[in-house]
């Protein structure tokens, strides 16, 4: 069995002014033997085309590790 690695406490600093949090409406995976790749977009009103705002790349292990996570976070807050 793999060694697990040890949790590191990382301090992110967030500067709201230039870091904008966005609302997506869609996001779509896609993925080859290297990475996976998240697109998020944004619908606009009267235009069905949406616009990709970000978009994240991921490793294979990085994905899992991220899936993980969010998953855990979401149960701890479901009531």
């Amino acid at each position: 069995m793999a060694d697990k690695k040890e949790e590191q406490n990382i301090n992110l600093n967030v500067d709201p002014y230039k870091v904008p949090v966005m609302m997506v409406d869609t996001y779509v995976i896609g993925s080859n033997e290297h990475v996976v790749t998240l697109n998020f977009a944004q619908a606009f009103l009267g235009n069905p085309q949406q616009n990709v705002i970000a978009r994240v790349a991921l490793t294979r292990e990085q994905a899992k590790s991220f899936l993980k996570n969010l998953n855990d976070h979401i149960e701890k807050f479901e009531v």
